[in-house]
């Protein structure tokens, strides 16, 4: 059975995954030029923008339990709320 810390943990790995891929793009697209510069520098956006997205879902995943933040946002509707 796969818990909620094993998807975290896998999430993780992604991350740590795809900063490699950045360090190494980012060296390689400094002598880059032109048209493949800009795409190189296209490519570092979406790879930034993965690992941000893989990073919170890993930090929701840790947290589910415990963050209060999680909790529902809206509220059972009483007799007294009308």
């Amino acid at each position: 059975m796969t818990t909620l810390k094993d998807l975290a943990k896998t999430y993780r790995e992604d991350e740590a995954r795809l900063t490699r891929q950045i360090e190494a793009l980012r060296e390689r697209s400094k002598a880059l030029t032109g048209t493949k510069k800009h795409t190189a520098n296209r490519n570092l956006c979406c790879l930034y923008e993965m690992r941000r997205d893989v990073r919170n879902t890993a930090e929701i995943l840790e947290n589910y339990y415990t963050n209060k933040s999680q909790n529902r946002i809206y509220h059972k509707k009483t007799l007294q709320n009308f």
